[in-house]
């Protein structure tokens, strides 16, 4: 549960082949916490994620956490927090959306309260990749975007969206939150 009340729930997506099936078993098995203290947030990924980077303060927002794919280096999970909402979740989505391509925006909620998911399909060079979003604000008016970026027509782009769903499902407070 995230800071204001807000957990996500969601259901995995069934694989589409016994093949894929190994992925996301691969994938989804074990899930590591990775407490964001400054976030108020946990972040749970596969073992095989590991923390890249982290910026933001108080004074300089939004906090950032990257952790990356450590057995390809091709899938990255970011999460973003907010002490005060810039804008209404579907604005933000629009506003952040920072990939030249194509994206699909919905409007949900988790938890009733506001949230967005964006799913944008675009070109790095020659590479196609997939970014997909949740942003979510909380009961407290802070914050939140999970954002995984993955190349796209390729088993890391199931095992990254795997990976999204994971860790949208398991997002919650950090201890003493």
């Amino acid at each position: 549960m995230l800071a204001g009340g807000i957990g996500a729930v969601t259901q995995l997506a069934g694989p589409s082949s016994a093949e894929s099936a190994g992925q996301v078993a691969d994938v989804t098995d074990v899930w590591v916490p990775h407490p964001e203290s400054d976030m108020a947030a946990v972040l749970h990924l596969p073992p095989h994620y590991r923390p890249l980077e982290r910026t933001g303060s108080a004074s300089d927002q939004p906090r950032t956490a990257l952790y990356g794919d450590e057995r390809t280096g091709t899938i990255q999970v970011r999460l973003l927090s907010w002490d005060k909402a810039p804008a209404r979740p579907m604005e933000q989505a629009r506003k952040a959306d920072d990939a030249p391509g194509e994206t699909r925006y919905t409007r949900t909620t988790v938890q009733g309260r506001q949230a967005a998911l964006a799913d944008t399909a675009y070109l790095r060079g020659d590479t196609p990749r997939r970014v997909m979003r949740l942003i979510v604000r909380t009961g407290d008016d802070r914050m939140y975007e999970l954002r995984v970026d993955m190349p796209r027509g390729t088993p890391e782009e199931e095992e990254g969206a795997s990976v999204f769903e994971g860790a949208r499902e398991r997002l919650g407070n950090a201890p003493g939150s």
